[in-house]
């Protein structure tokens, strides 16, 4: 609540006082202090200060009369008030006709009141108003602190809080989600993105507006406070108010009040939030280790942890390839162990695919395990192959741009369970998921996604790597070019998979190498002298490529998983 000028000129001592100019002004005018100023002004006089003066310094001389009212005008006073009757008689029209102009608030004050008597009245009521304005934010904080205690919804508190204000509010949790307020959440990002803290203290050189940052546009002003618990970051405080607000102490300590609130009820959220999705994680690995769960024993625990479980669900594991490295390359990772970093950087990926399966209207449920990312997400209800494709890769080609953005350079592998397993086949859908990234890194090298269902070759291979007569024609077939290899460097393995994968055709295999045609010929008539087999020969040609892939599925090859076939 603000003293106003109409309040200040009901009290007694301005009983004899006239108004010279500005009737209209007096409600809009607001009084913060009081005080007595003589030409010059300079900087002596604040905004929404009512001014005394006798004129003396200027009385003799109009025009520096007129530049003492125009100085006090622009310095934001609420008005001037002049004792007339010793040195000023007259408020020269000038002045008048320059104050009406302006709507500056002029008083003709009779010389025989005291200025001492006026600033004791004035700063006697801003005192009042102090203590009641005092009194009421006590009364505010012990009433949302009752409210958060006695467990009233986080929206009504919001209310209260607005109401006091008078202004909308938004606030955000630390994941970036809406926890109550009537603001529009674009307008506040749209200032967000370009808040900027404010160079200039105009409210107040108060401690409590350092914590604050303030963003503009055209039509409003944003008022940003962090919402903080123990150090923990627990969400965002968002103030919208027009753009001619001026925030004052009042509405900044009213705001710390209400963050403080906000706090306690973001970390109770919080608390229970970690405490359910500890809980549903647990859950989600048990559906990945247990094939014979009963079905009503399912259905009753997804219902106690809020998860839809009667939907077509799809297994992706992801695993992220080059953590460790990135750790190393990170200028600034803020002192962090190696230890805490990836488990930060672990729960920031979370978030991502959180966030990612809602903007794409899918349910998701996530677990973590040995480095990995466990995701069970909702495909289409139409058991249409192309659909389930659709939604995975949308999904997954979100997640690699949030990503990217989160860690530049990261890589990741996904293998992805067999299209449309349809209701509760949680187990069966991770373990494909599972052999499909194993098999698929081994055999297309990692950063790639690998479809269970496309990957039926390389199963076949893997299983027929473990028998130890293919082993050993495998290894008595292109041991010789291992060897060859090993001493002259010449690649001659990956010679003949790019000549192969060509269909034979010399001058293509030869631009994927980057050889001369000669080159090439010379390395294919090597391999034929050192297996003994002939490259015209379909028969030499099928076992030469089987046995180099069964040698690059082998878990004992000194070979890098990045090698592609």
């Amino acid at each position: 609540m603000n003293l106003s000028l109409m309040d200040v000129l009901k009290f007694p001592i301005f009983e004899t006082a006239k108004i010279v100019t500005g009737k209209n002004e007096l409600r809009k005018k607001s009084v913060e202090w009081v005080s007595v100023i003589e030409s010059p002004v300079e900087n002596f006089v604040r905004e929404n200060e009512l001014v005394l003066s006798t004129g003396i310094g200027c009385y003799t001389d109009p025009h520096l009369f007129f530049e003492f009212v125009k100085d006090v005008y622009e310095s934001g006073a609420s008005a001037l008030a002049i004792a007339t009757g010793h040195y000023i008689y007259r408020i020269p029209e000038e002045i008048v006709d320059f104050a009406e102009e302006n709507q500056f608030v002029i008083l003709d004050l009779p010389w025989e009141i005291r200025f001492a008597d006026i600033i004791h009245e004035i700063t006697s009521a801003i005192n009042r108003l102090q203590q009641d304005e005092l009194i009421r934010l006590k009364e505010v904080q012990q009433e949302l602190i009752e409210m958060f205690l006695t467990k009233k919804p986080f929206t009504s508190i919001v209310s209260v809080i607005e109401k006091e204000l008078g202004l909308p509010v938004l606030v955000m949790n630390n994941r970036g989600n809406v926890a109550g307020g009537s603001a529009h959440i674009r307008d506040v990002w749209r200032m967000w993105n370009d808040m900027k803290k404010s160079e200039d203290e105009e409210e107040s050189h108060h401690p409590i507006f350092s914590k604050m940052r303030r963003g503009e546009s055209k039509d409003a002003k944003l008022f940003h406070m962090k919402i903080q618990s123990s150090e923990q970051n627990q969400g965002d405080f968002f103030v919208v108010a027009p753009p001619s607000y001026k925030m004052k102490l009042r509405e900044a300590n009213l705001i710390e009040q209400a963050v403080m609130v906000c706090a306690l009820w973001l970390t109770s959220e919080n608390a229970i939030a970690e405490n359910k999705n500890m809980l549903q994680k647990e859950f989600v690995l048990r559906l990945t280790k247990e094939e014979e769960i009963p079905e009503q024993t399912i259905k009753e625990k997804a219902q106690e942890l809020g998860l839809e479980i009667d939907l077509p669900y799809e297994c992706l594991i992801g695993y992220p390839e080059n953590l460790e490295s990135l750790f190393y390359q990170e200028a600034n990772n803020n002192n962090q162990t190696k230890k805490s970093w990836l488990e930060n950087m672990m729960a920031y990926i979370e978030m991502e695919l959180y966030d990612a399966a809602l903007s794409i209207n899918r349910q998701a449920m996530y677990a973590q395990e040995d480095g990995k990312m466990i995701v069970f997400l909702q495909t289409s209800e139409i058991a249409a192959q192309s659909t389930s494709n659709g939604t995975i890769n949308q999904f997954l080609d979100l997640v690699d741009r949030r990503l990217n953005k989160l860690l530049p350079g990261v890589v990741v592998s996904w293998g992805i369970g067999k299209h449309q397993e349809g209701i509760l086949s949680f187990y069966r859908s991770y373990n494909k998921a599972a052999s499909a990234l194993e098999v698929g890194r081994k055999q297309k090298g990692i950063g790639k996604r690998y479809h269970f269902d496309n990957t039926k070759i390389s199963r076949l291979i893997l299983n027929l790597s473990q028998n130890e007569e293919v082993q050993e024609i495998t290894m008595s077939t292109i041991s010789p070019l291992i060897e060859y290899d090993e001493k002259r460097e010449m690649d001659l393995i990956n010679t003949f998979i790019a000549y192969n994968e060509n269909a034979g055709n010399v001058s293509q295999a030869a631009r994927v190498l980057n050889l001369h045609r000669q080159s090439l010929l010379y390395r294919l008539r090597k391999i034929e002298s050192l297996t003994n087999l002939s490259l015209t020969n379909p028969d030499d040609v099928f076992l030469l490529d089987f046995s180099i892939k069964i040698w690059l599925s082998s878990g004992d090859r000194n070979r890098s998983d990045q090698q592609i076939i």
